[in-house]
């Protein structure tokens, strides 16, 4: 039962999961990016009788205590576990992008395009499209140091609901058929990452662009 837990926890804390809520879980796991540049986490796991919740908000503690202590206090918060709908509910809040990146091995850029293209994400080479279909280069954007763009990076088996706190204007195109991204509202995007028997297991970036 214990190698079990484990392997769950470890689960959990790399980000290989599903929505959170403590009265219903969401079918799909979620970041929402604050506009001081914060991320709430909220991520859930099926939950099997066998697990002990005490030892996965134990587990969770000292993860996060451990990372604080390298990094400095509140860099990460544990804000809540439960237990909803049959899955393992965790929530956790991050000051910033950067904490997110280093908590859980994923990639996690939020700033302007014009500093994502210094920062050498070439944008240039990455087809967008909108929400009524039509593409767009980010080369002929105007006003690119005020318009804000997200980076994200999932692996297969992951699916992730990204909110933002401004109108989403463009997405990527699904750069191959591992990976599916769509808007979802006017300031959501869900990336859909399946696991394709024989493909890549590398981790696959994604792009939001919002203002």
């Amino acid at each position: 039962m214990q190698k079990r837990i484990i392997v769950l926890l470890m689960l959990i804390m790399t980000g290989c999961l599903v929505g959170c809520g403590r009265d219903k879980a969401p079918e799909v796991s979620s970041v929402s990016i604050d506009k001081d540049g914060g991320i709430l986490h909220q991520i859930v796991r099926g939950f099997e009788e066998n697990y002990d919740m005490d030892e996965i908000q134990k587990f969770a503690s000292d993860r996060v205590a451990e990372y604080c202590a390298e990094n400095g206090d509140n860099s990460v918060t544990l804000e809540s576990v439960d237990k909803a709908d049959d899955k393992v509910v965790i929530q956790l809040r991050y000051a910033s992008g950067p904490d997110y990146h280093d908590f859980n091995h994923r990639e996690m850029f939020i700033g302007s395009v014009t500093e994502a293209n210094e920062q050498g994400y070439q944008l240039e080479n990455v087809a967008f499209i909108s929400p009524d279909g039509k593409p767009m280069e980010l080369g002929y954007m105007e006003e690119q140091d005020k318009t804000q763009i997200v980076i994200v990076g999932t692996k297969p088996t992951e699916e992730l609901l990204v909110n933002v706190y401004g109108k989403v204007l463009y997405i990527n195109q699904s750069a191959t058929s591992d990976e599916d991204v769509s808007f979802a509202g006017k300031k959501g995007v869900r990336i859909t990452h399946p696991h394709i028997e024989g493909g890549e297991n590398e981790s696959i970036l994604s792009y939001i662009v919002f203002q």
